[in-house]
């Protein structure tokens, strides 16, 4: 199994930025950043190419050289995370919808020097979600999330007209919004997808098990996202947590382990989870399915 990580979560984001380590942010070195990941063990990375606009110039010419470099000399392979902060594709608002997509369609052409395996993408962003946590009846909330649905399906056909990647190289994210819905859009343009665990479990983007999500999807998975989750109603009110290390939420990890080994999975199994906590899910991994070879 091919286990990856996302070198720098928000959180660490927030913290270089505030704390002592990085007063002065032309200090910030991504690339260092994910040299550390690679000492730590893992040769699989995902980059956030949010960062090329939370801090300019971390995703300049130079930088990009930088990683094309580490590529090379350390046998890394990469995927990146297309940007999301702020990102709306399916908005019906239209200069929120194409400026979406121009800084997709401009992070796409940074990241290309990579060859990265896929891009992920959030087909439905933070409006979208909003809308899907709105109490209204269902046949109102089948329309509004129909109106998203149009408007995203229209962002990705200009994504892939406006660059050159084939369309299975564009990975569409289970995120809060039905599934099923963001499954006609793969169809349509012969998209992949990245499974995200823990936004599964946090029940965001259907009534799935995990098992029950790979066999339906199993065609099209590429990539996934790899962290657990729950939710659960304590006091009347629904709590959903995501992002959490192995073990500390409801992910039977021997079983999906168990599904990915039986069908041959390929694709990276990516960490989006702090470096300590990915190293310490690995290690949960390997006490729980001793047959799962890890590279």
């Amino acid at each position: 199994m091919r286990f990856g990580i996302q070198p720098l979560q928000f959180a660490d984001v927030m913290s270089l930025i505030t704390g002592e380590r990085l007063v002065d942010l032309s200090r910030f070195n991504f690339p260092q950043i994910c040299m550390a990941a690679v000492k730590g063990g893992f040769h699989f990375l995902e980059l956030t190419l949010d960062m090329g606009y939370v801090l300019p110039g971390s995703l300049d010419g130079e930088v990009m050289e930088k990683f094309v470099e580490m590529k090379k000399e350390e046998e890394v392979a990469y995927s990146v995370h297309l940007p999301l902060w702020s990102i709306e594709p399916s908005s019906p608002n239209e200069y929120i919808r194409k400026a979406s997509v121009e800084s997709l369609i401009h992070s796409i052409e940074v990241a290309e020097i990579l060859k990265p395996e896929c891009y992920v993408l959030h087909s439905t962003g933070a409006l979208a979600a909003e809308f899907t946590r709105l109490v209204m009846p269902k046949h109102y909330r089948e329309l509004v999330d129909r109106y998203m649905l149009f408007h995203a399906a229209k962002s990705v056909e200009e994504i892939l007209s406006g660059t050159s990647i084939p369309p299975r190289k564009l990975a569409l994210e289970n995120v809060e919004f039905p599934f099923e819905l963001t499954r006609e859009i793969v169809d349509q343009f012969d998209l992949s997808i990245c499974f995200d665990t823990g936004h599964l479990l946090a029940g965001y983007s259907g009534e799935y098990t995990v098992t029950e999500f790979l066999k339906r999807h199993w065609d099209r998975i590429v990539e996934i996202h790899l962290h657990d989750g729950f939710h659960r109603e304590v006091n009347g009110n629904v709590v959903r947590r995501d992002h959490l290390p192995i073990g500390s939420g409801v992910l039977r990890v021997s079983e999906l382990m168990g599904c990915l080994d039986e069908g041959g999975f390929k694709g990276p199994v990516v960490f989006e989870l702090g470096f300590d906590e990915a190293k310490h899910s690995l290690k949960v991994i390997c006490e729980q399915c001793p047959g799962t070879a890890v590279k």
